[in-house]
């Protein structure tokens, strides 16, 4: 037997013995597994910004979601934005070290990635996260997105976007209402 086929097997358990076992917080993710049928809804003005008092602008989409091994949930959105095609994806997880819910999006429409980071409630079954990314003028945003997991077949999400000039005063941007495909 070649030397570096028994240093393989020899390492190779010590090695998988030390890989982190995934938490009772990664198990929140899995709810998002599947095939889910979305209805979006936004809010923009004529100029492209974030109007809460515009009439929203509805499409359709379908959002795939997969694990990536115990800890990450890969995440792909097709649908279209203005009868033009739109495409998403996302990695969202778990870390351990901040004890928060983290990830990253990115989709056809911007060059800048939105990040995000929170929490979530047990008692209300809501993952709520700050973001934080970049508009199509290159300047920052922040807001925030609230996931409501209704039930097994059924989530909202609500995005939210930090009121310009203020610290905590927020507008609804945008409202995902999605239905697991059987």
């Amino acid at each position: 037997m070649p030397v570096s086929l028994i240093f393989f097997l020899f390492i190779g358990k010590s090695v998988q013995a030390q890989f982190p076992e995934p938490t009772p917080e990664h198990e929140v993710l899995k709810q998002d597994v599947g095939i889910w049928q979305a209805s979006v809804k936004l809010w923009m003005g004529a100029d492209g910004k974030t109007d809460p008092n515009a009439d929203p602008t509805v499409s359709q989409g379908v959002e795939t979601n997969r694990l990536l091994g115990p800890f990450w949930v890969i995440s792909e959105f097709k649908g279209d934005f203005g009868g033009l095609p739109f495409e998403g994806h996302s990695i969202s997880g778990y870390d351990t070290k901040t004890k928060k819910y983290v990830g990253s999006w990115v989709d056809s429409v911007s060059p800048a990635a939105m990040h995000m980071s929170g929490t979530f409630d047990k008692s209300t079954n809501t993952l709520t996260s700050s973001t934080k990314g970049i508009d199509l003028e290159g300047n920052e945003v922040q807001g925030k997105s609230v996931v409501k997991y209704v039930d097994k077949d059924h989530r909202l999400m609500t995005m939210y976007e930090l009121k310009a000039g203020t610290t905590d005063q927020y507008v609804r941007s945008m409202e995902i209402v999605y239905l697991r495909q059987k």
